[in-house]
């Protein structure tokens, strides 16, 4: 398997009242975080060019060879979804979206879990977790 972070919209942003609104404020968020992980390289989904982060759209991987699969998240994302890091360097930015989707939806519109310890200090929680309460 892999450790791996889940998540599931159980509706898609795009059908739910002011999601188009609320992902685009967890995406301002995340950019916000995203300038105190700067020293961490990351790609688009595939590892190589740029990460894709728009207000619509979240799409991203470790720079290769730092890489191992690609979060991605948009306005039509519905149901289960997942990403695992391999506990890669870029895992805490991972975390870092994670928290910013659960700070903007309803605890019945979005909810995300983890194989790490999220509440006890898995180093990937605990740095995005000290990066939010900052933002």
């Amino acid at each position: 398997m892999g450790y791996t972070h889940y998540w599931k919209f159980k509706k898609s942003p795009a059908e739910i009242a002011d999601g188009k609104q609320k992902f685009a404020n967890a995406v301002a968020l995340f950019k916000e975080g995203l300038k105190k992980l700067s020293h961490i390289p990351l790609g688009n989904g595939l590892g190589s060019g740029e990460p894709v982060i728009t207000d619509t759209e979240v799409c991203f991987n470790g720079k290769t060879p730092d890489d191992y699969e690609t979060c991605f998240m948009d306005l039509n994302s519905k149901g289960f979804g997942f990403c695992k890091t391999a506990r890669q360097p870029y895992d805490p930015v991972v975390c870092l979206l994670l928290l910013c989707m659960a700070n903007q939806f309803e605890e019945d519109e979005f909810e995300y879990s983890s194989d790490g310890d999220i509440e006890h200090g898995e180093e990937g929680w605990s740095i995005a977790k000290d990066i939010f309460d900052e933002i």
